[in-house]
């Protein structure tokens, strides 16, 4: 099997000719050699070639069982071993990528399954929690109307007033996750997106020092738009995880790594604990006490629009950096 795995296309041809060989052979000694032995000898060649050339042949069918047996079994890391063989070398290539675009595919799909389940806890979570306090209020209402005058009525309606509004904010903030327009694209000098994003935000940082670095002659494929509107995001998250350290620092830092845009966002605040690192691009999932939820989830999104990843790393205490990975072009 490894002869065939190194050297696919040389036992193929070889088998066919030697079939065809044997086949000449046996001819020629059944038509001018009466020679039974001969005859039988060159018989048992033919076989000896055919069932070469079909091992040969069915080798690509093992392989591509075995492809199959991956996606049925879900063994997300089984590839099948490489080949200097012109044809099946190929071939084991093409069926790895296939493997890894559909175990792609396949994350991407349970993660968004993750996604819009979560969302759709909070939404009845939230929405229940706003409109329990309206049925309660407006039943008591309708009961006994006669125990509320003008300033109690008046007051109801504040309340009902109020928990509409926090609706309305919830809705807003729903609308604006599931509605990420399409990125219109073109390419950005980063220095010039950087120059612009610190004009935006230097007054927002406070006391954070924030420093912005990028390649010289860097350039991004990518809606300018969202992406200052992703960054804004970033570095806000930041600067609030910073109130109150001594010496804050954020650093916006843009690289090229054989051939691909990288954008990290550091800070060196208390971190994100383990447990909550899975977490924090699930929309309404917080870790500020009066946090939103919305921001990280939004990028999240905006990275996939664009194609790209956005992924987190914290040391607690020390640092903790967001990386955003585009699409190489």
């Amino acid at each position: 099997m490894a002869s065939i795995r190194r050297h696919y296309t040389l036992h193929l041809v070889a088998s066919l000719l030697c079939i065809l060989l044997s086949y000449t052979l046996m001819l020629y000694l059944f038509i001018y050699i009466s020679d039974k032995r001969w005859v039988i000898t060159s018989f048992v060649a033919l076989g000896i070639s055919i069932a070469w050339f079909g091992r040969t042949v069915r080798f690509p069918i093992r392989q591509l069982r075995i492809f199959l047996g991956a996606i049925r079994g879900r063994d997300r890391t089984m590839r099948l071993p490489l080949s200097r063989d012109p044809l099946l070398g190929e071939a084991n290539r093409d069926m790895n990528e296939i493997l890894q675009l559909y175990w792609a595919e396949a994350n991407e799909l349970e993660w968004r399954k993750k996604y819009y389940d979560r969302m759709l806890r909070v939404m009845t979570h939230e929405l229940r929690n706003t409109v329990a306090p309206i049925l309660s209020l407006t039943s008591d209402v309708l009961s006994r109307p006669d125990d509320y005058d003008h300033k109690r009525r008046h007051d109801c309606f504040i309340i009902i007033n109020e928990q509409a509004e926090g609706i309305d904010r919830f809705l807003n903030s729903y609308h604006q996750l599931t509605n990420v327009p399409e990125p219109v694209c073109r390419h950005i000098v980063v220095k010039d997106l950087f120059a612009k994003l610190g004009r935006l935000l230097r007054s927002e940082t406070g006391q954070c020092e924030l420093e912005l670095n990028a390649s010289a002659g860097m350039r991004l494929f990518a809606d300018p738009h969202l992406l200052t509107l992703m960054l804004i995001n970033l570095v806000r998250n930041a600067a609030q995880s910073l109130d109150g350290c001594a010496d804050a620092r954020i650093e916006v830092r843009a690289t090229l790594a054989d051939g691909v845009p990288y954008i990290t966002v550091t800070d060196n605040g208390p971190g994100i604990p383990d447990n909550r690192l899975e977490h924090v691009f699930e929309p309404f999932y917080s870790t500020k006490k009066n946090g939103s939820g919305i921001g990280l989830a939004l990028a999240h999104q905006i990275m996939m629009v664009h194609g790209g990843n956005i992924s987190v790393s914290s040391q607690p205490g020390v640092r903790t950096t967001f990386t955003l990975q585009f699409v190489e072009r």
